[in-house]
């Protein structure tokens, strides 16, 4: 049997493909190798006779230590814009940030990871894997503890905030000028299957393809009103800058209260930016334009 340095370097090429772009039994078979291995999981202990001998043990050998059966680790969790927090876990220590806010890390496997999602006392909506380079995100099935309001809200952020800008980042041009109201439908589409009544039709998705720019082409698309609670996209602005052959991905989205808009960048590598207030709608398209032809000025 392989050992554990072995098969994380084998799951390490698996996740650099994935920003190239990842089948449904690609993941399912990348999870699967996860399952094999121990991550590396920052936590913070207290301060207490545990830590200290444990501190003195590492010291003296110069090696990991066996975790007492009375060492109560806390694992570190991070939060997403959406104040979502998720348990963090890495393939080496070279994926660490240098400040993770812990005073030690420990060796979980993934199954047990998964298990710490489902069962913490405050909502942890998942693990994600490398967050700051790979960002690979495993959410905890949870389907039959899931209302149907918080139902339509994953649904409309697991095509709003990963799907769909995976789609833009990882296809071509052709792709691109491709997208209309059926390719927002389908997505929804393939969320709901026989879960619930799919709540949306095709012409809830407005979507105009706009050559606004000689550099710049740009799709403006207006998502449905309906289940549009915090977080949800109000609007998508997907961009392509055509000097530079890349695309950019920006969305105007509900805030905590209604009215309030907030203004967000997906980037290719999934990581969600936050850009602040949203401007006003009168302005949203001008500005996007700057941003993304002020992205590639340098060059």
């Amino acid at each position: 049997m392989a050992d554990n340095q072995t098969q994380m370097k084998e799951i390490e090429q698996l996740l650099e493909e994935y920003k190239k772009g990842m089948t449904p039994e690609q993941s399912r078979e990348l999870v699967e190798k996860m399952r094999e291995v121990r991550f590396i999981v920052p936590v913070t202990f207290p301060q207490d006779e545990t830590l200290a001998a444990m501190q003195a043990e590492l010291e003296r050998t110069g090696k990991p230590v066996r975790l007492p059966k009375d060492a109560k680790p806390i694992p570190v969790l991070i939060q997403n814009p959406n104040k979502e927090h998720f348990l963090a876990v890495y393939t080496n220590l070279t994926q660490l940030p240098k400040e993770h806010h812990s005073n030690g890390v420990i060796e979980m496997t993934f199954d047990a990871c998964m298990n710490y999602a489902k069962n913490a006392k405050s909502p942890v909506f998942g693990v994600v894997v490398n967050p700051f380079s790979n960002n690979f995100v495993v959410r905890p099935r949870k389907e039959q503890q899931v209302t149907p309001a918080q139902f339509h809200l994953l649904a409309r952020k697991n095509v709003e905030y990963v799907l769909f800008p995976h789609s833009i980042y990882t296809r071509d041009k052709a792709y691109f000028d491709s997208i209309d109201a059926k390719t927002l439908y389908t997505f929804f589409k393939d969320q709901y299957q026989n879960k619930l009544p799919m709540p949306y039709a095709e012409s809830d998705f407005e979507v105009m393809q706009l050559g606004i720019n000689p550099k710049l082409d740009m799709i403006h698309i207006s998502m449905p009103a309906k289940k549009l609670e915090q977080g949800a996209c109000i609007r998508i602005y997907a961009t392509w800058h055509k000097e530079a052959e890349r695309p950019g991905y920006y969305m105007i989205v509900r805030g905590e209260e209604k009215g309030d808009r907030k203004w967000i960048y997906i980037h290719d590598n999934g990581r969600t930016e936050d850009l602040g207030e949203a401007p006003v709608e009168s302005t949203e398209m001008q500005q996007v334009m700057n941003m993304e032809l002020e992205r590639y000025s340098a060059n």
